[in-house]
């Protein structure tokens, strides 16, 4: 027997044919057990599942009737007694490879490792195989079981998860194009889920338009205010910021290598990709040129007229002023552990830096 929860609920022989399960209570107990295929439900469990808060008067006696009665329809498909009693309550003598639900979290849970693994074609051809299950949503016409709508969300969840993670396996694979149409869809549906609005950034990027990657940053992040008065987070800003750099690393068919910890002697020290507190420098920054020279001096080594450990720069708020957190530094190889820290003025106007 084949049975498939991730849309209507169908039941099927061995050789495919259907079988009408008669009965919403049946029907919501057959699904209830399978969601716990090849394992005892509890009395308890089941009656809370299919009759909440307000159970009739005589509970157990309601739940075995329904029992029975979901045999006789299940003989249809099975000779065997796929319904069984335990001492705790019931279990359905079903494969979970059977249950279509069981068979999405396997494949999909195996998807996600080669993911992590590092093998995207695999990766993305067991979650289409897990998303193809799918006939619509998750225990489709079960929404007066009380069980049923935590079960739909939870379902709906993974589903939604598998579509991420299969979306990410292809953005490694270069399917920018092919993404771009559906990826609108899954944000349009989800408009403050982050990774899906990261995911179509990252493909309109990769098609070569930063304009409109940038504009789905700026409307989630509208939205987010709007909506909950919060900011994206920092992996998003992360991704508008390579965008920004247009870094090639967004479409890339793995992921950049982190800087290594060790440097050989010969080789000359970047400073590319260790963090620091200033934020990156986007623009040059324009005049000021005597200003900007005598604060590298103030800031450079004790023989050259420096070693000042704070310089407080003073003058009226302006646009530009935030680029003088990082232009000290600008041109200047740091030494390996060395920082350069924006902290506030005591007064208005000032900027401190050490």
């Amino acid at each position: 027997m084949w049975l498939w929860v991730l849309g209507e609920l169908r039941v099927l022989r061995d050789d495919l044919s259907p079988v009408e399960i008669r009965g919403p209570r049946a029907r919501s107990l057959l699904v209830l057990l399978a969601l716990h295929a090849d394992r005892p439900v509890t009395v308890d469990t089941l009656i809370d599942g299919l009759y909440g808060s307000r159970p009739p008067g005589d509970a157990l006696n309601a739940l075995h009737s329904q029992v029975s009665r979901l045999r006789r329809e299940l003989r249809k498909a099975d000779r065997r007694e796929l319904v069984e009693s335990h001492a705790a309550g019931y279990r359905l003598a079903a494969d979970p490879q059977d249950i279509d639900a069981h068979r999405f979290e396997r494949l999909s849970a195996h998807g996600r490792r080669e993911l992590a693994a590092g093998d995207h074609g695999r990766a993305a051809e067991l979650l289409r195989e897990a998303l193809a299950l799918w006939s619509g949503p998750a225990l489709a016409g079960l929404d007066a079981a009380p069980f049923a709508r935590a079960q739909a969300v939870r379902l709906d969840e993974l589903r939604l998860e598998a579509l991420e993670d299969r979306a990410e396996a292809d953005l490694a694979l270069g399917r920018h194009r092919e993404l771009i149409a559906e990826l609108r869809q899954l944000v349009a549906d989800h408009p403050l889920r982050e990774r899906p609005h990261g995911q179509l950034m990252r493909a309109l990027h990769g098609c070569g338009r930063r304009a409109e990657a940038l504009a789905v940053f700026q409307e989630l992040r509208r939205t987010l205010a709007e909506e909950l008065g919060n900011d994206p987070s920092d992996e998003l800003c992360a991704v508008q910021l390579a965008v920004l750099r247009g870094d090639a690393s967004l479409t890339s068919a793995a992921p950049p290598v982190p800087p290594s910890v060790s440097v050989s002697a010969s080789a000359p020290v970047s400073t590319v990709g260790i963090r620091t507190p200033l934020p990156a420098q986007l623009t040059s920054f324009v005049g000021r040129r005597d200003e900007l020279e005598r604060v590298g001096r103030l800031l450079g080594p004790l023989e050259r007229g420096g070693g000042a450990r704070l310089v407080t720069v003073v003058g009226p708020g302006a646009r530009a002023r935030p680029g003088w957190r990082s232009r000290p530094r600008a041109g200047r190889r740091a030494p390996p552990h060395s920082s350069t820290w924006a902290a506030p003025g005591t007064a208005p106007g000032c900027r401190n830096w050490c």
